[in-house]
């Protein structure tokens, strides 16, 4: 298992490069969103928010979750097969969610402390830019 604040800060940096957003607050606010849904209600219900957005907007939540997914693949070692794949078909994200990170506590728990710390960095990294 890696160092969680490692993993954390590389998927908190790799969210700003790969979302790329010009409107720099239109990224902070979306981070602040999907933290407050992660914190309170769930690894589950922060996957289903990003996908819950509306059309214009699910590019860039859907980058949002892989993202997510891939710090939870690299700090558990959980292997997400096809995970390009199935990142086009909510129900098969939320599936692939619900057998792999939520039927076990344990990961269930260090999935939702990495996600709060990736999006506090990605946050931090989004205010940083806007100050440019």
């Amino acid at each position: 298992m890696k160092n969680l604040d490692y993993v954390a800060a590389k998927s908190g940096h790799n969210i700003l490069v790969s979302l790329d957003i010009t409107d720099k607050k239109e990224l902070e606010k979306l981070i602040n969103d999907v933290l407050l849904v992660l914190h309170g209600n769930g690894v589950y219900a922060c996957i289903l928010y990003l996908y819950a957005r509306e059309k214009k907007k699910s590019e860039t939540a859907e980058k949002l979750a892989k993202e997510l997914l891939c710090s939870a693949r690299e700090s558990l070692g959980i292997d997400f097969e096809d995970l390009d794949e199935k990142m086009k078909n909510p129900e098969s994200v939320l599936s692939l969610v619900n057998e792999k990170i939520c039927n076990n506590t344990d990961s269930l728990f260090l999935v939702k402390d990495l996600w709060e710390r990736t999006l506090v960095y990605a946050r931090y990294g989004a205010k940083a830019k806007v100050k440019k």
